[in-house]
């Protein structure tokens, strides 16, 4: 019981992740990448504390119960899905931690400031490709955690 209530909820927190940030790749940083400067500033200042709180707490979850599948799931095969599942959420946050939020926390400043940067504009096609790889990692770890429940009860 205790290894699929886990895997319920890995398979939910890496769908959540994988649909938001899917959405957020085809649907937000195209719109942000056609802003001019001002306006992007402002729009994406908006955005993210719409995303702060929740998305780091599904990561944490996707986390816990990745690792746990990691040890607990039935089978070799199994447990290598959910690690490789586990492995993915790590890269998520990661790339998450190490890019986009130091990113976010650098255009944070310029509007404290009030003044962006001329270099402004590889900052932003930045934040879009590290976008693009956590989303990547989002979908395969989705992906591994749907082949782990398959594996481990098939």
């Amino acid at each position: 019981m205790l290894v699929a209530s886990l895997a319920a909820v890995l398979v939910l927190c890496t769908g959540v992740l994988a649909g938001a940030l899917i959405a957020v790749e085809q649907a937000v940083v195209p719109m942000l990448l056609s802003l001019p400067r001002q306006t992007w500033s402002d729009v994406h200042r908006r955005l993210d504390p719409g995303f702060d709180p929740l998305m780091p707490t599904v990561n944490k979850v996707a986390l816990a119960a990745g690792l746990g599948l990691s040890f607990l799931a039935p089978g070799a095969d199994a447990k290598a899905a959910f690690a490789s599942a586990l492995g993915a959420v790590v890269g998520v946050a990661l790339v998450s931690e190490l890019r986009n939020v130091r990113m976010n926390r650098r255009i944070d400043a310029w509007a404290e400031a009030g003044e962006i940067p001329g270099g402004w504009g590889a900052l932003r096609e930045a934040w879009a490709r590290a976008n693009r790889l956590r989303t990547a990692f989002a979908v395969l770890a989705f992906c591994a955690a749907l082949c782990g429940c398959w594996l481990a009860w098939a």
